[in-house]
């Protein structure tokens, strides 16, 4: 058993990824001019929240490996490759693939807790920046204490390029910086509590449980968000009868604030 965990622990994950990119902007219709590209992203996984909460969520994970054009591809290659070799060697191959699952999907909750449900988000942006956040955390583990990797350059240049990074996505439209967020909180997270050898102590036991929790109480929320507003118009959409249909659109006039109110028109039949 050990001898299967070590060979599956050499699988080139930083390389599967990049073939996984490319793989999916060729049958995406990227470089083909296709007018259908935005209808293949939406077939193949792009993210929006309201789906996720009709029963697909899948794409909390599948967006990460769709991107939205060439210059989104290409940039978001060039930062994998940069940080995904390093980082793969150090944590081993089956810890740096659920690095970029989990971190993926923590930038793609984060997406589903503010954007508008309607909102689509593409791209593995929210999984890199879970790598930045992981050699962070890797970098705060080594030293006397948390903050003594800041005597070091490489570190230090590691932290401006974050902030820089994150600077261009609040001055970038049409950037998730959200999803930015997410995923550099949960790779952090991941790798600072969960990714590390030894017996663990009382208080790290503690807060692994606690970080859990909120994961798993944040994707149950967006798979499953029964009280919202997004969920009970689609569900007066597909109501049987009209009164049923009255009765959520009822409802979901009630849960929407005043001031942020979808336009909730009458359900087809």
């Amino acid at each position: 058993m050990r001898d299967v965990l070590r060979e599956v622990d050499d699988i080139p994950v930083t390389l599967t990824v990049v073939i996984a990119y490319v793989t999916l902007a060729f049958v995406t219709g990227m470089f083909a001019g296709d007018e259908q590209f935005g209808e293949r992203l939406a077939e193949f996984g792009w993210l929006v929240p309201m789906a996720v909460a009709d029963g697909e969520p899948w794409r909390l994970l599948a967006h990460a490996f769709l991107h939205g054009g060439p210059l989104h591809l290409a940039f978001n290659l060039m930062t994998l490759w940069t940080i995904g070799p390093a980082l793969e060697r150090s944590l081993g191959s089956v810890r740096f693939a659920a690095l970029y699952a989990t971190a993926a999907i923590g930038g793609a909750l984060a997406v589903c807790l503010i954007y508008d449900p309607r909102q689509p988000v593409v791209g593995g942006s929210g999984a890199l920046f879970g790598m930045m956040g992981a050699a962070v955390a890797m970098n705060m583990r080594s030293g006397r204490h948390v903050f003594a990797f800041l005597d070091f350059e490489g570190p230090r240049r590691l932290l401006g390029t974050i902030a820089v990074n994150l600077v261009l996505g609040f001055a970038i439209p049409f950037v998730s910086n959200t999803a930015h967020i997410g995923g550099l909180v949960t790779g952090f997270a991941v790798t600072f509590l969960w990714l590390r050898a030894g017996t663990p102590s009382a208080a790290l036991r503690q807060w692994r449980l606690a970080t859990a929790a909120l994961f798993v109480s944040v994707l149950a929320w967006s798979v499953w968000p029964v009280t919202r507003s997004d969920w009970l118009h689609r569900a007066a959409e597909r109501a049987e009868s009209a009164q049923q249909a009255r009765s959520l659109l009822e409802a979901a006039r009630r849960a929407t604030p005043r001031d942020n109110r979808l336009e909730l028109g009458r359900p087809g039949r």
